[in-house]
């Protein structure tokens, strides 16, 4: 159980090979949307946006599902094993878990690696129960995530790392080994081919002033999805990666995007 169970029970998924997923979820009594949250790299289910997101969303009538990837908070699994594909399945098998236990539709809120996880994972359209992930929001979604790992690296970084396989990445949330497998895995994953996969609603929440997520490059992105697709895209001025100082605004943005329209 959760440490608070008015946040939702915590359970166990497992995805074989030994490994599991924490999963927590809690849904209002006549709730009609549920929330596939997704998280951010080096963060977890309990971060400071994923336990503001959670009390809001449940404060407002949402069904709330989170869980942590593979190599972070609670779940099992190793950073250095960390790669997109990972991540797709690690979401895809909860969001296939909650649509067994959830007949309403369903929406992903993602934040940075999240985001984009969520992106390709609605892009995918997966059959079965995670086949009705819907519209999803997403905060600074980390699309070009090879690139500036690449940047960050340097040529003598991303040397040594195709070399070793391993290389130290520490950020405010984290200090972990990351594996080559994460560059050459997010090699099939280019922004260029989302794009035109994007057929699902989308509202992206991006800051002017984010040091890891170029709001250009997220402006091109929504530019190029087809026309019809809904995809909307929110600018804040000055606002920095994790948008922490505009989580009020942020939600309400969301909870506006997400909330079932008449007809």
């Amino acid at each position: 159980m959760a440490a608070d169970p008015g946040l939702g029970e915590e359970h166990r998924l497992g995805l074989g090979g030994g490994e599991d997923v924490a999963v927590r979820f809690a849904a209002p009594q006549d709730a009609e949307l549920a929330i596939l949250y997704l998280h951010g790299f080096g963060s977890c289910q309990d971060g400071e946006k994923a336990a503001y997101f959670r009390r809001r969303a449940l404060a407002s009538g949402f069904a709330f599902c989170s869980f942590d990837f593979r190599g972070h908070g609670r779940s099992g699994g190793s950073l250095a094993d960390l790669t997109m594909t990972r991540n797709l399945d690690d979401a895809e098998a909860v969001a296939a878990w909650l649509g067994e236990r959830w007949s309403g539709p369903m929406a992903f809120f993602g934040s940075s690696m999240g985001a984009a996880a969520g992106l390709w994972l609605a892009a995918r359209r997966p059959k079965g129960p995670a086949g009705r992930l819907g519209a999803g929001v997403c905060i600074a979604p980390a699309l070009h995530l090879r690139r500036s790992l690449a940047e960050r690296c340097g040529p003598e970084g991303l040397a040594h790392w195709r070399r070793t396989g391993r290389l130290r990445m520490s950020t405010d949330l984290v200090s972990a080994d990351l594996g080559w497998c994460l560059m050459d895995d997010l090699a099939t994953y280019p922004a260029a081919e989302l794009a035109p996969l994007q057929r699902a609603p989308a509202l992206i929440l991006q800051g002017s002033a984010d040091e890891s997520v170029d709001w250009r490059e997220v402006a091109a992105f929504a530019a190029a999805c087809p026309v019809g697709s809904a995809v909307e895209l929110h600018l804040f001025a000055g606002g920095d990666h994790r948008l922490i100082s505009w989580k009020d605004r942020l939600w309400e943005l969301a909870a506006g995007f997400l909330r079932p329209r008449p007809g």
